[in-house]
């Protein structure tokens, strides 16, 4: 997590002491973990100021672990202590899901403890919250070095782990939020077929662009799956990599930013309290992808996401429905659908509200307007609900500013709904007029004028269940701000 003032740390701002301190030394070794420098590639454009990792004993990484016995206590497992392992409730033969948090946050934090409560609501895995608090704190330059170090210890365990207890490192889940995703990725490198890594939103201050050994890649596990939340530039207050860095990588809204983070800091102070309203206020972007993946885990609603080769290809229509490897699913499910052969950066995007749940439904909606001799160009916003056999949809709006409303011409949107429609039967559109400042021909103050565009027909595809129909309206006439229903198949 990100607090007040990470602006500072993330330009690197470090104490002469510390800056004189690290170019003293080029290297450094520390017993059990191997040796780390400070050459290239840890040393780049990208990376212009690096620090050696601090010693494992100050970083005092520990290892929380939880289970369907201990849901509440925790229990602390250490590599090369037999004692901890045997006395604890870790079961060799169960999943193993690790969860390690970014910059400044320790392993107190409440998504942590959210994310493990609903692994263990989901299945009777292992969980074990990862707490490197001692070597996450600022400057950011020094808590990045440090990563390298926490990505050591976490292997040394999982191959303790598998020594002294049998455990399969394929049965190991790793998920890692903002500086957390490289941790897990150095944990990755070091150890043969880790099963999966998740990254949450990577961290993109020192590590996008720079080569692979550095950062978060597909080759760290068996399976890496990523969620990209935050893609804006650093000088934008966005932390987060854009740069695709898995065998899958999601971009929910763009990945850029979320809806629902614009908030001022007064309303996120009276949502979640003076702590959490800060962090949201901060850097609500950046957290919303864990928040993402929680909500994933228990999930009824599948998370989809479109196989799409940009966030504007997928705006216009050009990726829905989708079907066999098309689909995917952000989350804790993105492990059933995996690239094949030796395919990576698979980028999948998709739509999700401001506000839990943050899980929608897809549709996309197709509107040609007939060309009769009445009609003419309008201009103004559209609206529709869709009517299915399992429910309706609220009104939405397709437009977020006014357009040109063509006749003949028809438009494409995406568009979504909290509820799974079902098979849709009826659509119901309605628009609203609006004008050019400079032509005032098209102005209706009086309402003397009576604007009209002519509907030909609809067509409405499940994003989710790659299903189609299409509804005729036969250039139904339909005026200004008064919704008209269409239902006949065509």
């Amino acid at each position: 997590m990100m607090h007040v003032g990470i602006l500072c740390a993330l330009l690197a701002i470090a104490t002469p002491t510390a800056a004189s301190e690290s170019q003293k030394r080029s290297n450094v070794c520390y017993d059990g973990l191997g040796c780390f420098d400070t050459n290239p590639p840890f040393f780049s454009l990208y990376r212009p100021l690096n620090f050696l990792p601090q010693s494992p004993l100050h970083i005092h990484v520990q290892f929380l672990l939880y289970t369907r016995l201990n849901t509440v206590k925790a229990q602390y497992l250490t590599a090369g202590s037999a004692q901890s392992v045997r006395s604890s409730h870790f079961d060799p033969k169960k999943p193993t899901k690790m969860i390690t948090h970014g910059y400044i946050d320790t392993g107190k934090e409440p998504w942590l403890h959210t994310m493990k409560d609903e692994f263990l609501k989901n299945n009777d895995y292992n969980v074990i919250i990862i707490d490197w608090g001692g070597g996450s704190a600022p400057p950011y330059t020094q808590a990045t070095a440090n990563t390298r170090v926490v990505g050591a210890v976490i292997a040394q365990l999982i191959t303790y782990l598998k020594t002294e207890a049998g455990a399969k490192p394929e049965d190991f889940h790793i998920l890692g939020h903002s500086l957390g995703a490289h941790v897990a990725g150095y944990a990755g490198e070091r150890i043969q077929y880790v099963g999966r890594i998740t990254g949450l939103d990577p961290a993109d201050p020192y590590f996008q662009n720079t080569a692979t050994k550095v950062r978060l890649d597909p080759t760290d596990a068996l399976f890496v799956d990523v969620i990209h939340t935050d893609g804006e530039s650093i000088l934008k207050l966005g932390y987060g990599m854009r740069q695709a860095c898995g065998h899958v990588d999601y971009f929910p809204n763009g990945g850029m930013t979320q809806p629902g983070c614009d908030k001022g800091p007064v309303t996120q102070i009276n949502i979640g309290g003076l702590a959490e309203g800060v962090k949201q206020f901060v850097a609500c972007n950046h957290l919303r992808s864990y928040a993402l993946f929680t909500e994933s885990i228990n999930s009824k609603c599948p998370f989809e996401g479109f196989k799409c080769n940009s966030y504007d290809d997928f705006n216009n229509g050009r990726c829905i429905p989708c079907s066999g490897m098309g689909c995917g699913y952000m989350g804790f499910h993105a492990d059933r659908v995996k690239p094949t052969g030796h395919q990576t950066l698979v980028k999948y995007f998709l739509k999700t509200s401001g506000d839990g749940p943050f899980c929608r439904y897809h549709y996309q909606v197709k509107l040609s307007f007939g060309k009769p001799a009445a009609a003419r160009t309008e201009r103004g916003n559209l609206f529709v609900t869709l009517t299915g056999s399992k429910g309706q949809s609220g009104e939405i709006q397709l437009t977020s500013s006014d357009i040109d409303l063509i006749p003949g011409h028809t438009f494409t949107f995406v568009v979504t709904s909290e509820l799974n429609l079902g098979d849709i039967s009826r659509i119901t559109v309605k628009w609203k007029h609006a004008s050019y400042w400079y032509k005032p021909l098209d102005w209706n103050p009086l309402g003397l004028r009576h604007p009209y565009i002519f509907l030909d027909n609809a067509v409405i595809a499940s994003g989710e269940e790659a299903k189609s129909v299409h509804i005729c309206g036969h250039s139904m006439p339909v005026p200004d701000n008064t919704p008209k229903q269409l239902s006949q198949l065509c």
